[in-house]
């Protein structure tokens, strides 16, 4: 019993001032303040029953009498606080056990329930609900009439004292007595054999012939199991002297068919003399024992039976019921496992409501990962810290905030207090806040660091003095590595910071600054290992091959096993796809060692996508490491949101990376161009889909496409925040830049259709529909064939404009693009020449016409899915001394790191969609100790799809130029690629026919 009934009653003519004044310190949160307990409260407040202040001798009869008396009492007659411990001595409460009360009053039955915050209640007075409350603040309390009571669990036991011979209408438009209607509605929110306990009149169900209809409601849903007279007198202290009353028992009904036990008007004790001591026992051994053991057989068995019939996951039910287990038997948590069974009761039962939209419902309905969070969160209240009247600051993830360490408090704290300081906003404004002033000084000095523009930095001495002191001995050549006057400068601005993206173009040394930088971060600033993550072939070709060349400590982590290899002090190589293979693992092994680990990312463009595998695992595993570098010979391909993903590698989505673009853009399906305000502004940018979608809408909101090159400029907006942000950020650097040596020589060839190679890609433009069949399968759906008509169009006109001969519609001799690789590889007899292509038919071709034209020169054809790494580091020896022979090989299967400084001519027929890509072919002849002129020749057919490729890639690379610090225009692009032609009026346009079918259209210029 939580407070202790008193002896004593409050005369009748003082009770209503007692309530007033008890609801007015109540309102005002007073108490403590006049020394009023709530055991005070407990014992004055008694409700409204017999405070009417009618006469008797003012009404015509007794009948109008009593039902004015019943209008201003509402049937509020608090049930005595004796007569409460009675009932629940009959009924043996359990701590687990979940009783509601559904016309509560002011609780008087929650003060003798085992566990308050198992108990439910629903009282339509607000001055009783108000008094309620504040005697039982864990009780489930309700203020509103039963008839809209809908509580989300199901009970127990269900005892009450209802509001006598009133006339209720329910919701099927049809009266019913107040007694009666309580029962019904208990009998919906009873589980499957629950107990009803009532105090009802004497007159109720006295009658088996006049009563009989409401004794026929309530068979059809209970049990009944007895009922006991009590005194007359027990309401005297509300002012009724002389009342017959009766408490009976009810049991709903089981799931199961059953015989019922039929209602009985007679007794089964007569208790109208008085409560004896022992008497609750006694109805409890003979009235109560079996239906309870009944009950709490039946409670085990429902949960078993609902699992059976729910769809649930395998270990969903294995792990419900384990973390029941472990609730029930702790001693600080057994009180709350009533709850948690009733939880997974309503997740089981619970319907959509009918005036619930599906998407609402979808929204609000229970799911497994909410049932498991709630028992989670219940078992992380085992160890729960006492409350205490404070006020702290705290620190949150991402904000500081007021935290008050009890409800008392966290009610008194004002709403500015309640706002949280998000961490970023302190920085910034350079706050002190009490007990975090070290935090945010070393926050800002970093963010300071970090934000200072890498041309307004100056080398730091003593990273200089370590890296003039750095060399490597390269064990295969037999002489000593050193930094180079540009690259020692650019490592040390980059050491100064912990991240930054060194964007040096192919050959300029990024795997020696890498092993430099991992260096200095493990001998001088005590972090444990270097992670380098990059694409399988520079790993093995490079990395795997460097490494131990320069006697570099190092793991090659291929297998799990290999974790268990890594001592403090080593590199740890990784691919791509081992990391995506292990991405759980590696995380786990990053946490354990607290992360003081460096990343060097190489070729970071390979995280260009940000929603490929390989993205999400990086991000997912080194987003926190505390020191990164990522290097890359173009940060971007094809769009300025490639750089979005190694943004926020490098920055974890934190200050250092601002949304500070005030306006925001995006085009319409229509093409039109909108703006709008940035509603992240001044935030850092949001991780993931949000962030890439802002990135893109603050600068350039469109991707370039094949057909789009001459429609639409490629302006970048809010060029001005984006160029801080590369400030900052990137160190770029050429290959000229790098090396001091200009060796490049980019040659544009346009060759003119002959009249065979015309005709078929006549055909091929205007009538694709007979050339599809026959080198495209159908997908068995017309609408998604037609969907990729076009695509496909666009990929035969590439193949063509390849090798037309690879197609069968050709006729003609030897195609205009062959004949001219074959003529300048035939003009440089004497020296090694490289071709590039993309797509083995198309090497297949040439690899036939270079063997009839060169017989007597030795042929070396590499592709990725024939050519191991292991042969294609081979190849540089026997290609080195063949003297005159020729690589044929697909451009992808030299990406990077195979070199081959001593090739000096290069044929590239075939384009990739961004020079990039192509650079990262043809730089593998450009290298660091390369110093012969380096020839790249482009073929290309003009008037082709060709033309429109072309353009699209130096559109691009427009972007590219602008992300490497080089802001120029598209006629000094067409001056670095050599392209001194008319290109704009060779190109083909997308448009609609008049049936509304998209087709391709020539440029400005006809087919010679």
């Amino acid at each position: 019993m939580k407070y202790t009934p008193s002896t004593e009653s409050i005369p009748q003519s003082s009770r209503r001032a007692v309530n007033e004044k008890l609801l007015y310190l109540i309102d005002n949160n007073c108490c403590e303040a006049y020394g009023i307990t709530k055991q005070d409260v407990f014992q004055g407040y008694t409700g409204d029953g017999g405070l009417h202040g009618l006469s008797r001798k003012n009404y015509r009869s007794y009948h109008t009498y009593s039902e004015a008396k019943k209008e201003l009492e509402n049937g509020q007659f608090f049930t005595p606080p004796a007569l409460c411990q009675f009932v629940a001595d009959c009924l043996c409460l359990e701590e687990d056990d979940l009783v509601a009360d559904l016309t509560c009053g002011m609780g008087n039955f929650f003060n003798v329930m085992p566990v308050e915050a198992n108990v439910y209640g629903c009282e339509l007075d607000t001055k009783a609900f108000k008094v309620a409350s504040y005697l039982y603040p864990e009780a489930n309390l309700v203020n509103k009439d039963i008839r809209n009571y809908m509580p989300q669990v199901r009970f127990d036991y269900v005892v009450g004292n209802p509001p006598f011979n009133l006339q209720w209408m329910a919701e099927n438009g049809k009266e019913y007595l107040s007694q009666l209607y309580y029962c019904l509605k208990a009998a919906q929110f009873l589980k499957p054999l629950g107990i009803l306990a009532l105090i009802v009149p004497n007159s109720f169900l006295a009658d088996s012939f006049s009563d009989s209809s409401m004794i026929r409601k309530m068979e059809a849903q209970f049990r009944f199991l007895g009922q006991i007279l009590l005194p007359d007198d027990t309401f005297a202290q509300m002012g009724v002297s002389h009342f017959p009353i009766k408490l009976q028992f009810w049991q709903k009904k089981g799931v199961d068919s059953e015989t019922p036990a039929r209602y009985r008007t007679g007794m089964d004790n007569d208790l109208s003399g008085g409560i004896y001591a022992g008497a609750a026992q006694a109805i409890h051994m003979s009235l109560l024992q079996m239906p309870k053991a009944m009950l709490k057989e039946n409670r085990a068995k429902i949960l078993r039976e609902l699992a059976k019939e729910r769809q649930t996951s395998a270990s969903f039910t294995y792990t419900v019921e384990k973390m029941l287990y472990q609730i029930r038997i702790h001693p600080s948590l057994k009180d709350r496992y009533a709850q948690c069974c009733a939880y997974l009761h309503r997740f089981y039962t619970e319907t959509q409501p009918p005036e619930m939209r599906y998407e609402e419902w979808c929204k609000r309905r229970l799911t497994e990962a909410k049932v498991l969070h709630y028992l989670r969160q219940t078992l992380r209240r085992q160890n729960r810290q006492p409350e205490r009247d404070e006020i702290h600051l705290v620190k949150r993830d991402y904000s500081f905030a007021y935290k008050g360490y009890s409800a008392v408090v966290r009610r008194r704290m004002s709403e500015e207090l309640r706002q949280p300081i998000p961490v970023c906003e302190a920085v910034l404004r350079g706050e002190t806040l009490p007990g975090y002033e070290r935090l945010l000084r070393k926050k800002r000095h970093e963010y300071l660091i970090q934000s200072q523009p890498f041309q307004e930095m100056t080398p730091d001495t003593g990273i200089g003095k370590w890296l003039d002191d750095f060399w490597l001995w390269d064990a295969e050549n037999e002489e000593e590595i050193l930094l180079n006057d540009t690259q020692l400068h650019d490592l040390n601005l980059a050491l100064q910071k912990r991240y930054t993206l060194l964007q040096w173009e192919q050959g300029s040394g990024k795997t020696l600054a890498g092993i430099a930088y991992g260096k200095y971060r493990m001998d001088r600033q005590g972090y444990r290992n270097t992670w380098v993550i990059s694409s399988a072939i520079s790993i093995r070709n490079n990395w795997n091959v460097v490494l131990p060349n320069y006697d570099v400590s190092y793991v090659f982590v291929e297998r799990l096993r290999d974790l268990e290899r890594i001592k403090p002090g080593d590199f740890v190589l990784m691919t791509f796809n081992a990391l995506c293979k292990y991405r759980r693992q590696i995380k786990k092994w990053l946490k354990i060692h607290s992360r003081k680990t460096c990343l060097v990312l190489d070729e970071s463009d390979e995280i260009c996508n940000p929603y490929s595998s390989r993205a999400k695992a990086v991000l997912s595993c080194f987003r926190r490491c505390q020191s990164k570098l990522l290097t890359t010979g173009t940060s971007t391909r094809n769009n300025i949101s490639e750089f979005a993903p190694q943004m926020e590698l490098l920055y974890n989505n934190s200050i250092n990376m601002l949304s500070c673009c005030h306006t925001i853009y995006h085009y319409d399906k229509d093409g039109t161009a909108t703006r709008e305000t940035n509603p992240w502004y001044g935030q850092p940018i949001p991780a993931y889909r949000r962030g890439y979608t802002l990135f893109a809408n603050s600068h350039l909101p469109e991707k370039i496409t094949v057909f789009g090159v001459g429609q639409r400029t490629q302006d970048i907006y809010n060029a001005d925040i984006l160029r801080d942000i590369l400030a900052k950020t990137v160190i770029t650097r050429t290959f000229e830049e790098v090396t001091g040596k200009d060796i490049k020589r980019i040659h544009q060839e346009p060759i003119p259709f002959s009249a065979e190679e015309k005709a078929v890609w006549v055909q091929a433009v205007k009538e694709f529909h007979t050339m599809r069949q026959k080198y495209f399968t159908s997908t068995k759906n017309a609408r998604k064939d037609a969907m990729l008509r076009i695509i496909q169009q666009i990929t035969l006109l590439l193949r063509i404009s390849a090798a037309p001969n690879t197609v069968s519609e050709y006729s003609g001799e030897l195609p205009g693009k062959l004949r001219r690789t074959i003529q300048l590889t035939g003009s440089w007899a004497e020296e090694i020449v490289a071709i590039g292509v993309r797509h083995t038919v198309v090497l297949d071709a040439y690899a036939a016409a270079l063997r009839e034209a060169f017989p007597n020169r030795p042929l070396f054809i590499v592709t990725g899915a024939t050519t191991t790494f292991a042969k294609r580091r081979a190849l540089r020896q026997t290609l080195r001394e063949s003297g005159n022979g020729i690589l044929l090989c697909t451009q992808q299967s030299l990406p990077s790191s195979v070199n081959f400084e001593f090739v000096n001519k290069v044929i590239i027929p075939e384009l990739h969609y961004n020079n990039s890509r192509m650079s990262q072919f043809y730089m593998r002849f450009i290298r660091f100790n390369s110093v012969d002129w380096k020839d790249i020749y482009f073929l290309t057919y003009a008037q082709s799809i060709e033309s429109n490729l072309m353009q699209m890639i130096l559109a691009k690379e427009k972007l590219n130029l602008f992300m490497k610090g080089d802001e120029t225009d598209m006629d000094d692009i067409y001056e670095r690629f050599g392209v001194d032609y008319d290109l704009t009026s060779l190109l083909l346009y997308r448009d609609i026919d008049e049936d509304g079918r998209f087709s391709i259209r020539w440029g400005e210029q006809e087919i010679a």
